[in-house]
């Protein structure tokens, strides 16, 4: 018996020990986990602080001025997404006074738009110059630049476009998910869009160029895929075509309503963009 009693006190002394291992195994778990932890909130309040600063930088970045093109009337509107931000666009006017430009972009996010913004930077005096590249070559050039640069999982579309006032001729080039209609009266609505892919690390295509022959009353209407997305394609075909006797402003202020009616929501989640180009009434072309 008292044998017996050696062994089980053994036992006990035995697991008593192993408890006491794991206990402190765990307690160095504990502490490692602890640490993680801590270094992901750190990690994350940095993530955050850069993403605010990207974003600040953004805003800086988007005109809030558009000039005054003669023979046109141009409407636009930008809307901060609550979620996902990368929006940009800009009109501005070549040094050639006859031409003027349209580039609308969205990006996966702040870092990838801000990516995408310092390469329009870069080639900024091409896109204004009197005899610069083609938006084809301006765009091929900047989605070589991304292909080196963006980070896994990053993606831009965009839409670059030239209008020339001598002949009412645009010339345009897409890439991704931005969205492009042409209305002219008696006539389908035209989609400006081609089949490329977003710019991206794994962007290995052939940008074209398209070119379109502009009417009196037509319009050009160019949205992002925050707003675009939320409709089905007939249904903004509808919207366009049910307020085409309206002026731009209404034009853009329906879509952007009909938009947060169908979400049923005041902000939107990913940033929304609209550009609508109308062109007057009395045009005349000039000789080149």
């Amino acid at each position: 018996m008292s044998d017996e009693n050696a062994q089980l006190k053994k036992k006990v002394h035995f697991l008593e020990a192993e408890l006491h291992s794991k206990n402190s195994e765990l307690m160095i778990y504990r502490q490692e986990l602890l640490k993680i932890s801590q270094r992901l909130d750190s990690l994350m309040s940095q993530i955050s602080s850069d993403t605010k600063i990207l974003s600040q930088v953004q805003k800086t970045l988007i005109p809030t001025e558009i000039p005054t093109i003669p023979g046109f009337e141009i409407s636009r509107k930008f809307v901060y997404g609550s979620k996902l931000g990368g929006d940009y666009f800009d009109i501005f006017e070549h040094a050639d006074k006859f031409k003027f430009g349209i580039l609308v972009a969205s990006s996966s996010g702040y870092a990838m738009s801000s990516l995408f913004m310092s390469l329009i930077l870069k080639v900024s005096h091409v896109l204004e110059a009197k005899k610069g590249n083609p938006p084809d070559k301006i765009l091929q050039q900047i989605a070589d630049d991304i292909k080196k640069l963006a980070k896994e999982g990053d993606q831009t579309s965009t839409f670059y476009a030239v209008i020339d006032r001598r002949d009412f001729s645009l010339d345009f080039c897409s890439a991704g998910g931005i969205e492009g209609y042409y209305l002219s009266p008696h006539k389908p609505v035209q989609m400006l869009k081609s089949s490329n892919s977003a710019f991206s690390a794994q962007f290995n295509e052939k940008l074209s160029l398209a070119k379109l022959e502009l009417e009196p009353k037509s319009r050009i209407v160019v949205m992002t895929e925050g707003l675009s997305k939320v409709f089905a394609r007939d249904e903004l075909i509808k919207i366009m075509t049910d307020n085409a006797k309206n002026g731009v402003h209404d034009l853009r202020n329906e879509l952007l309503f009909q938009a947060q009616r169908k979400t049923k929501s005041e902000e939107p989640e990913r940033d929304q963009t609209v550009v609508i180009i109308e062109v007057k009434e009395k045009v005349i072309k000039l000789a080149k």
